[in-house]
């Protein structure tokens, strides 16, 4: 990334024009003053400048990683509240939550006020990048509402995938005809009128969606597993998402998630064929827009692995989701009522 940043002064407002290959041809930011510090250190503009880019380059092209819960309890009020944390990415969920369409608008409204656009103490911009967990693979309809309501940048998981073409059909549910495949994307156009684009105001958007958009595959069987190296070739997926508890009960093995045992072992199979994966992508070239950014590791946390053992290069996640919103709000109200008990002595 080339930066030309002109001097940054407290008592001013200065235009600061970027040229960037990564993600946008130009940035032209209007920073608000720093409150402790007569200029502005670098770091914090190239923070700024990060936060800027969609999740899916930053994924894809910087090696970042992110952290960030799943909100099953269809709360708009709870989901204003995780954004305001500093979670780089929330998960929506529609599979196995009551979360309709229409909550669904209500959650990313919510999500987008608390964070987005946003500037931290430290003079670091504020910005959460949500996804969508579709349904179902398979409901080319849900995919087009929720991809009209969703602003870019986001992205959509989509759950159960067992093969190439299932995740191949997925993606094209999620492209208009002209960004996929030459011309075989089917998803619905109705951009000028809906949340997605502003209703209209983001001219750019018809172009951008296939840029920013992050397209996640769940893998969540022994089958699927298998077929990794395949699914992770098709254009456009860029996260392949391990699903542990469903993994698990592939093999009959429910819930068990002993260190060397057999559902482990799975897992840790899966995380190298997608590692082996991701490298034939890059050198390949093909990832939905030919730019060669290769294919991220993603997954829910097993219980009782280390976080530091799933972000660690040896093994390679990008993308993690380690909480459920309503196991968060369970685990505080067990603390309180345990005091209040105690107290109660």
């Amino acid at each position: 990334m080339h930066l030309n940043l002109s001097t940054f002064h407290a008592s001013q407002r200065t235009l600061v024009p970027v040229d960037s290959y990564l993600d946008r041809t130009t940035f032209h930011l209007l920073l608000p003053p720093p409150a402790n510090s007569a200029n502005m250190k670098i770091g914090n503009i190239f923070n700024i400048l990060l936060s800027m880019q969609s999740l899916r380059t930053q994924l894809l092209h910087n090696k970042a990683k992110t952290y960030g819960p799943l909100i099953l309890s269809a709360s708009p009020n709870i989901a204003e509240l995780l954004a305001g944390i500093g979670y780089s990415h929330i998960v929506i969920d529609m599979e196995h939550s009551p979360t309709d369409i229409s909550t669904t608008t209500s959650i990313l409204r919510a999500i987008d006020s608390a964070s987005r656009g946003k500037v931290a103490a430290a003079s670091v911009a504020v910005q959460n990048f949500p996804i969508v967990r579709a349904p179902a693979h398979n409901d080319v309809a849900m995919t087009k509402r929720i991809l009209d309501v969703l602003r870019p940048p986001g992205g959509i998981m989509f759950p159960m995938i067992e093969n190439a073409e299932q995740a191949a059909a997925a993606v094209a549910s999620t492209r208009y005809a002209p960004h996929y495949r030459n011309g075989i994307g089917i998803r619905g156009c109705a951009y000028p009128f809906v949340r997605a684009s502003s209703y209209g105001k983001n001219v750019d958007y018809f172009d951008i969606d296939a840029q920013d958009l992050l397209t996640i595959m769940q893998v969540e069987s022994r089958e699927a597993i298998e077929n990794i190296p395949e699914i992770g070739m098709v254009d456009g997926v860029d996260v392949i998402f391990l699903g542990p508890f469903d993994i698990s009960c592939s093999i009959g093995e429910m819930g068990n998630f002993e260190k060397d045992g057999k559902v482990m072992q799975l897992i840790r199979h899966a995380e190298r064929l997608v590692r082996e994966t991701s490298e034939k992508k890059k050198a390949m070239n093909v990832d939905g827009n030919g730019n060669g950014g290769g294919l991220c590791l993603g997954g829910f946390r097993s219980p009782g692995r280390p976080l530091e053992e799933m972000f660690s290069d040896a093994v390679g996640y990008q993308f993690v989701c380690g909480s459920v919103d309503l196991g968060l709000l369970q685990s505080a109200a067990s603390v309180d009522f345990a005091a209040g008990q105690e107290a109660m002595q």
